[in-house]
């Protein structure tokens, strides 16, 4: 039996031998990186990422610690396997190196390396080749290296080709170690991974209720663009992996037979998992919840950082008992619902935590909703890593919007996808729209004024109003006054979720029963929120946004006449900056032109290839840093949202929902009693609402710490407009995307 141990005592008092966790990473690490086509370098690489604690000081380390003695500082261990592999194997030595601590740059890696002491490293060899540790790799081992390269590539591509495998291997490596460690520390989490239900569990569930929906569905225009839908994407998902388009018009059918597409796609080609990134807080909510509707409660992965849980080492998560690690999810999963903020940054980042779930995107369906709401600034390192995945790594991915951008081919201005299949062919898509035509666009030559804006909606019976910012949102509502308070409703991402949700049900009561209803929103209410107004007014925007925004004007196509949607230009509010200001200007020069129907599908190709031309598409350089292997500035640089967010709870007011206000408060003690558990984060994320930066730290005393990266909140809660500091709203204008 070996004296060397990788962990203190469990619960049960066992200690965690040193040799049985190297092999068992090993041999988790080996299988994951099979799917890569290396599992000899996952094997490898879990076998030497712990070496140095055969380090006689780390294992007097460990013995203080178990022992609750004074440690005057942690003993480094990754140093030395990182050293080995080094010597051995560069591909290992970033991220045996890295962890714990995350990919380093490797320009940095050597000169850190060549500081490791030798007399402690040739001593720690010895230890573990005594142990029985294989410190001498096979001949198959150099194979797999030879077919990392691609030597038909130019060596940029191949550069970016390494270091994504780079990050995949990582993650395999990481994903090991932490499922390993949480089995010794936390054998009860580790027993209720993989409970999910099977692609083809889903699949039959997906049938039934897609079986019981058609016999029960009316024969109108819009429930038969919805069946032509639903039959192309059963018959182009046996077609071969790669990348596919659907162009559907609002309320076609989207979601429900997107999902259709990927799970027999996957069923097809013996895929592992579905993942759906969707860019806004309300498509989360709803498209998990249409999801649920089909499917069932529990056969869903919801996954988006309402809870912080990346943290700076693994000791840190392990001092609140590996709980956060679940929360951290390593997409175990058939299907999963994320946001595009969480996908990409973390094919992106360097830290374990967010790494850890990137293996698990081999062998997949990614389907991008709304794909319209990638940022421009980061959009030619998105398309370089998505192409890769689908050249090399059996993904499919799919491009969802009615506002399709043009990704498709190279131009000078952007490197797209080589071959981009549509599932409806453009000429029916085109005629699909025209079948769905259900407004009218009215464009006004003068500036508004908010009241302008308000003596024109004050004629209208139900009208749903749509700006840029979230001052402007509250503008308007100030501009109504009180009276008729009971007809105004607001939408944004100053309100909780579940508020939200409630705001959007009581709305569509009000449209249902046809009682008067005004409904003033930010962007979150124009992409997957099923609202049917007669009237929308849109703030001059983005032209994808104006659009969206339309298809929640007669969106079942069921009034006597067209709806109306009507285009303004706000004399006081403000067009935000950067990028969407670009887009701004690109539309109203794209709106002066003559012939310019919105109900084209087609005009957005124009306006997006107007776009990419006029914008940088990767202005953080991170195609560079990428080359260059440096990992950390990669991490650092790619942000879709600049300004990180920091998650509150709301307790709900219990005079007006008692039921709701004693759940959340009994969550919150639960978890100031035991720590973060998966179970509870998911329970309070109706509950959050995310603060800037500048926010959070001028509210600090208005919070209260109740775990690791979770407040709740104790200031003020508008009934109306959401969260408020001392009765002021909070105003600064943060992204309605969530991570």
């Amino acid at each position: 039996m070996s004296n060397y141990y990788a962990h203190t005592p469990n619960q049960d008092g066992q200690w965690h031998s040193l040799s049985a966790h190297l092999s068992k990473v090993a041999g988790r690490a080996s299988k994951l990186a099979g799917k890569l086509g290396t599992p000899q370098l996952g094997n490898y690489g879990g076998l030497w990422h712990d070496l140095g604690k055969y380090n006689p000081d780390f294992q007097a380390y460990l013995q203080a610690c178990a022992q609750n003695q004074a440690v005057k500082e942690k003993v480094p261990h990754a140093k030395y396997g990182a050293l080995l592999a080094f010597q051995k194997c560069q591909p290992l030595a970033p991220m045996i190196y890295g962890h714990h601590s995350g990919l380093p740059n490797m320009a940095d890696l050597q000169n850190r390396l060549a500081e490791v002491d030798r007399v402690t490293y040739e001593h720690i060899k010895g230890l573990a080749k005594a142990d029985g540790i294989d410190l001498d790799p096979s001949a198959d081992f150099q194979k797999e290296l030879t077919s990392i390269a691609s030597p038909e590539l130019d060596i940029a591509t191949c550069k970016l080709n390494t270091e994504l495998f780079l990050r995949l291997l990582f993650s395999c490596l990481v994903d090991a170690d932490y499922l390993d460690t949480e089995s010794h520390f936390d054998p009860t989490a580790a027993a209720q991974r993989g409970q999910y239900p099977c692609l083809q569990q889903l699949w039959s569930a997906f049938a039934a209720n897609q079986t019981q929906l058609m016999a029960n569905s009316l024969n109108t225009p819009v429930n038969t663009v919805r069946k032509d839908v639903y039959h192309h994407c059963l018959t182009t998902a046996k077609e071969p992996q790669g990348v596919f388009r659907l162009a559907v018009p609002t309320g076609g059918g989207k979601t429900r037979s997107s999902l259709a597409f990927a799970l027999q796609h996957a069923l097809t080609h013996g895929l592992d998992r579905v993942i759906v990134a969707v860019p806004y807080t309300s498509i989360i909510e709803q498209t998990v919840a249409v999801y649920r509707e089909i499917l069932g409660e529990d056969t869903v992965l919801e996954h988006h950082s309402a809870v912080q849980t990346d943290f700076q080492n693994e000791d840190d998560a392990r001092s609140l008992q590996a709980c956060a690690r679940l929360a951290a999810q390593n997409w175990d999963a058939p299907l999963i619902v994320t946001t595009t903020v969480q996908l990409f940054e973390s094919l992106f980042a360097n830290r374990p935590s967010r790494c850890r779930k990137l293996h698990n995107i081999v062998n997949s369906v990614i389907i991008l909703d709304e794909v319209q709401t990638l940022p421009l600034k980061l959009l030619a390192p998105i398309l370089s890593v998505l192409k890769t995945l689908v050249a090399r790594y059996r993904v499919t991915v799919v491009l969802c919007t009615a506002t399709q951008p043009a990704l498709a081919g190279t131009t000078p201005y952007l490197e797209g996808f080589d071959n981009v299949r549509d599932i409806i062919p453009p000429e029916e898509a085109q005629q699909q729209f025209c079948t769905l035509k259900r407004v009218n666009y009215e464009q006004l030559p003068i500036l508004w004024s908010w009241q302008d804006l308000v003596a024109d909606l004050k004629q209208q019976h139900q009208a749903l109003v749509v700006v840029n910012t979230r001052k402007d949102a509250l503008a308007i509502l100030d501009a109504l006054g009180e009276e008729e308070r009971d007809r105004q409703f607001h939408l944004s991402t100053l309100l909780y979720g579940a508020h939200r949700q409630a705001v959007l049900q009581e709305v569509r009561d009000r449209l249902r029963n046809n009682q008067p209803c005004w409904l003033i929103s930010t962007q979150v209410v124009e992409a997957g929120v099923d609202l049917d107004f007669p009237v929308v007014y849109r703030a001059m925007g983005p032209l994808d946004r104006i659009v969206q925004a339309a298809g929640r004007c007669n969106r079942e196509g069921q009034r006597s006449s067209l709806g109306r949607v009507v285009i303004f230009d706000p004399q006081e509010g403000r067009t935000p900056q950067g990028e969407y200001c670009t887009a701004v200007e690109t539309t109203r020069t794209l709106l002066r032109q003559a012939m310019v129907d919105l109900n084209d599908p087609t005009v957005f190709q124009r306006y997006f290839q107007q776009l990419y031309q006029v914008h940088d598409l990767d202005t953080e350089k991170i195609q560079q840093y990428r080359q260059a292997f440096n990992f950390p500035e990669v991490a650092q640089r790619f942000r879709l949202i600049e300004d990180h967010t920091y998650p509150v709870v709301i307790v709900p007011d219990q005079a007006k929902n008692k039921d709701e206000h004693n759940q959340v408060k009994q969550l919150i003690r639960r978890i100031q009693q035991r720590g973060l558990r998966a179970k509870e984060i998911r329970a309070l994320q109706p509950y959050l609402v995310n603060l800037r930066t500048k926010e959070f730290h001028d509210t600090e005393h208005l919070r209260e710490l109740i775990a690791a990266g979770l407040w709740a909140w104790q200031g003020d809660y508008d009934p109306l407009k959401g969260i408020a500091i001392a009765t002021s709203p909070i105003v600064a204008d943060p992204s309605d995307l969530i991570f």
